[in-house]
Parts: C-alpha cells; structure tokens; sequence
C-alpha cells in the first residue's frame, strides 16, 4: 500500500510538471521564408495567402534581413516573412496570443490570411489574440516589415545615427493563456524608514466573461521564503479588470549596484472549472529620488559611474546572442561602472534582466534621435508614435529594479518652442505612468535649452575638445549650467572621442578629431576629473560615450578616417570587443572614485 502511494505521488508530481512545461510559451525562432517587396505589391498580390510556387528564401528569425543577404545592407522598404506552426497537442482550451519581442521598423501581421493588425515602433514589443483565428493543423504566420524611415514618425528620417537593420530582430512567441488571466502587472516600492519599505500594486486581470474567482499573492526572497501573502475574492467583468493593493514589510534587503537583492511577486488568479493563472515577476526593493542638486538612491546620495552601450554587433547587427549580452554587461561591471545608458531605444528584455542580477542603473529611452521639429510638435505624430511609444516602454520595462531614468529622446531641437511642447507633454505623460523613476532627456543645446523646466535632472552631451572647443571646457560649462539652473542636479549624459586600435600620437592636441588611442586617453582624463571633480557636487556623474565601437551609416568623410568607415569609433572596445587602451584608463578612474 505505501509503494502504491509513493507511485502515485510521483505520478502526481510528474504531471504536473509535465502540465507547467506544457503551457510555456513555444519559442518560433529559425528558419523562416522571407521575400523582398521592392514594389510594394505583396499586399495587392496577397502573399499573405499559402502560395507555395513563389520564390522565398530561407531567413532566420531573430536576424536582419540588411545583414542576411548580399547587397541588401542599404536596403530600405517592405519585405515579407511566413512561418508555418502548429499549437501544441497538450495544450488545453484557453486563449492563444502571439507575441513579439520587437519588430524594425514597422509591421504588419496575418494568420491564415486573416489580418490581425500592425505595430508602428521598431524596439518594443507587441502581441495579438489569435483564439479566434487560429485553426487545427498546420497555421501560416505572415509578417510584411517596413524599415523605410517616415517624415512624419518617430523615428523620422533624421534618425541617421547607428544602423536601422530591418526585420523581426527579435524573438516571436506562441503562448497559451487560460481564459482569465493576470494581463499587466505595475509595482512601486518606496522606502519608509530604515528597516520598512511599502509594496503597491496595480493588477489588470483579462477575462474572456464576467467571473467571480480569487487572487493570491506572496512575496518571496531569492531563496523561495514566503515574506508576504495576501488572498482575496475578486469579481472579475468581461475585459480588464483592475485591483490596487499596498503592504507594508520588514527585514528587507533593499537592491543597489553595490548589492542587487532581488525577490519574487506570485499572482495566482484563480476562477472555478480554469487552470489557474500563476504570473511570476521578479524586483527589487528600491527608491529613487531627487532632492535640490543630488539624486538619492535608497537615501543615500548616488554618483553615477555610466557608460552607453548600443545593441550591435559585427555579422548579426541588432540581433546579439544572449552569450554575447551577457558577457557586454559583464565587462561593462567590471569597468566599475553602475549605469548603462541604453542609447537611443529599448533594448532586448535579456539587457534589464541581467543588469538587475549584476547591479546595474539603467536609463533607457525612446528612439527620438535628432527627430524634426516638426514631426514632435505635430499631433497627430504624438497620437500615433509618441504616448503610445512611450506607454510601451514604460509598462514593459517598469518593474525592473535597474531602470531609474525614463528618456523621452536625444539630441533634438530643444532650444525651439515645438520641440518644448513635445518635451512637456511626454514628461508629465510618462509621469502619469510611473511616478517613482527619473524623466528626462539628453539636450546638446545645454545654455540654450527652453526644457530643462519640465525634467527632473538636466542631461547633457558634451564634446568639447572633438567637434568644438578644447578639453577643458567642459568645468566651466557646466558651472555655467548651474548659475542658469541651481535648483537641479546636472548629469553629463555624453562624452567621449573617436580612436582607432593601435593608433598613437606622443604629443596628442587639446582638441580636433585626433583619432589616436593617446589622445582618447587625454580626452576621457581630463573630462573625468572635470566631471567628478569635488567641488561640482551638482553634477551627478557621467556616461562615457560609447562601450563598443558601432556601425553607424553617415559616419564618413569631414575628416573621419577612411579605414574606420561607416563605423563610430568612440567606444572603449572595437565593434568585435578588443579593448583599447582606454579601457583600463576609464576602469582605474572608476574603481578608485570613492
């Protein structure tokens, strides 16, 4: 009698393990067909349709079709991608969503020839309901992709600064979903006192009918100890259904750089005759806050050591291995930094997953490079590519510990009143959405700026010493910034110069393009001790620009060597990561900052 037991207990376990691993989310990565639409027929044509005489090539998926085939690195226009799939035997009845990681630029999407809708941004991700669409058997996943730059979007036809690789650059996803469902989740913590923090929660719940069921949470530490639970009834209405909920708890240990402690929030929705939802998220015990000219991590007043990384990489473009990432983000640590800007878009999930485990601060933002006047001031762009873009990245990315700074662009025209009216209205937006990180923006206009009312801390790029002025101009700029803003704290969002491995001047200049690793080294000295210098404690630290050297498609001629084209080559590291000499400059500097 106990062997039958004990068999029947692992036969109870085994399955449901084996149910859990069931309902994972099917990964759609490899082999695709792909065709090019130089002229744009392939809606009129309907290649969205099973057509299986037409000439497709093989692409793989997460990839770029610029880097994929030959002569197509120029490429700017449609193209079109098909995928067959089939929904997994075990999976029982429930909704079925497919789900994008992110998509260059803009895309269009079918299934079995029924148009399920479009995503207009190319780094955040997206998904659809195909419960309704999806059939037995074999299923035809169409996507025509658009990467040719639009006047009137955001990313305009300004966005010339790193290369635009088009494609489903990211990972596609099958997911099953029971009918009634955690849909979105946002937390905030707050530090109370030294020993108190405060949990608060906003959860949507879907569902597909009027229900009444029960939500279960539990805080859990890195280990699996339960530290808090709470259990409820809830009534849940056809379509979204919100709850707030706050607690209060003790003996936690907060995240910082220095010590990323992370935990588990649990949500269990349950309702009668339905597999339960789990939804598993992980954060940290985190505040953030600006009080008169210093940023305030959990109390304590924050000196930011950072560095800029771009998502690219030499032979796969903005498609990098999750090794690749992890060993980016790895040295970037190791270099003594504890900021990474995420310039200029939302980077891959994978990058604030690991900068949560490594202890790394984030500013991440939306590609509004250098955008028109005119395209931010415009309302119609504000409808359709601006809130919604920014609403995209801050609820998918808001309950990372990492991230302390939302940015609402770069480098645009922010000494104009139409690039004002933009920068305003996407602030308080983005406020709205979280309240408890940073809003912000990268300005060059720095003494010339009409903005800088409308943002928690001033953000600058500075090159003094490469495009203007010499290297020790960057001090007495940024006490000017401060006589004109003495209220606010100041962060040098940029800084750096180009160099090329191996290069060497003896005697380097105090300014000009000199693209030698000697006068890179002058450079970044002399604007870290101007940066981080004592008596500047309004200014709260750096992002040198860049870790990596990138590919970059208007990086040529005004004096930019020939060897180095189409590449900017102000990175600490090649574009296949060799470091150069600065490197170990820049990491002295950084791990002796006390």
């Amino acid at each position: 009698m106990r062997l039958i037991k004990i068999l029947l207990l692992c036969t109870f376990f085994i399955t449901c393990r084996s149910q859990i691993k069931a309902f994972e989310p099917v990964d759609l990565s490899g082999p695709w067909q792909f065709k090019f639409d130089q002229q744009n027929q392939g809606i009129k044509e309907k290649w969205y349709q099973d057509n299986k005489t037409d000439p497709w090539q093989k692409i793989k998926v997460p990839g770029s079709f610029n880097n994929t085939f030959r002569n197509s690195l120029w490429y700017q226009g449609k193209a079109w991608y098909k995928k067959s799939f089939i929904i997994p035997p075990e999976w029982p009845a429930g909704r079925l969503y497919l789900r994008f990681l992110g998509v260059v630029i803009r895309c269009k999407v079918w299934l079995n020839g029924k148009f399920l809708g479009e995503h207009l941004f190319p780094f955040t991700g997206f998904e659809f309901d195909i419960s309704d669409v999806i059939q037995d058997g074999a299923n035809l996943l169409t996507v025509q992709v658009d990467n040719k730059k639009l006047r009137s979007a955001i990313p305009d036809t300004k966005w010339n600064g790193w290369w635009d690789f088009g494609g489903i650059t990211r990972q596609v996803y099958l997911e099953w979903r029971p009918d009634t469902f955690t849909k979105n989740v946002s937390l905030a913590t707050a530090q109370l006192d030294k020993d108190k923090w405060e949990l608060k929660l906003n959860v949507k719940t879907m569902s597909t009918a009027s229900v009444t069921g029960s939500l279960d949470y539990a805080v859990e530490d890195i280990t699996g100890k339960r530290i808090w639970h709470n259990k409820s009834s809830a009534s849940f209405s056809k379509g979204i259904t919100a709850a707030e909920l706050s607690a209060q708890m003790k003996g936690i240990k907060a995240w910082s750089p220095k010590s990323p402690n992370l935990y588990y929030l649990k949500i269990k929705t349950r309702v009668p005759n339905e597999i339960p939802d789990v939804k598993r998220i992980r954060f940290g015990f985190r505040e953030i806050k600006v009080q008169g000219t210093q940023i305030f991590l959990n109390g304590k007043p924050l000196l930011i050591k950072g560095i800029s990384r771009h998502e690219l990489y030499p032979g796969t473009g903005s498609t990098i291995s999750a090794i690749r990432t992890k060993m980016d983000l790895q040295d970037i640590k190791d270099l003594g930094c504890n900021m990474i800007r995420t310039a200029h878009y939302t980077q891959h999930p994978l990058v604030y997953d690991l900068c949560d485990e490594l202890g790394l601060l984030v500013w991440t933002e939306i590609p509004a490079w250098k955008t028109r006047t005119e395209t931010l001031a415009d309302d119609h762009v504000w409808k359709n590519y601006g809130a919604p873009q920014l609403q995209e990245m801050v609820e998918q990315n808001r309950n990372h510990p990492s991230i302390i700074v939302w940015s609402v662009g770069n480098e645009f025209s922010s000494d104009k009143a139409g690039t004002a009216k933009y920068v305003k209205r996407a602030c308080n937006y983005v406020r709205t959405l979280d309240s408890t990180r940073l809003v912000t923006f990268a300005s060059d206009k720095r003494e010339r700026d009409i903005c800088f009312d409308f943002v928690d801390v001033i953000a600058v790029n500075e090159y003094f010493g490469w495009y203007y002025g010499n290297i020790y101009d960057v001090g007495p700029k940024l006490d000017q910034l401060h006589q004109l803003w003495p209220g606010k704290p100041i962060m040098v969002s940029e800084f750096g110069s180009g160099s090329i491995l191996g290069w060497a001047e003896p005697s380097p200049p105090d300014s000009g393009k000199d693209y030698s690793e000697d006068y890179q080294i002058k450079f970044l000295t002399t604007h870290l001790a101007q940066i981080y210098s004592g008596k500047r404690k309004f200014v709260a630290g750096g992002l040198i620009w860049n870790y990596a050297d990138f590919a970059d498609p208007h990086r040529i001629g005004s004096g930019h060597p020939a060897l180095a084209n189409y590449v900017n080559c102000k990175g600490l590291v090649t574009r296949n990561r060799q470091k150069k000499r600065a490197f170990g400059i820049v990491k002295n500097f950084y791990k002796n900052l006390k």
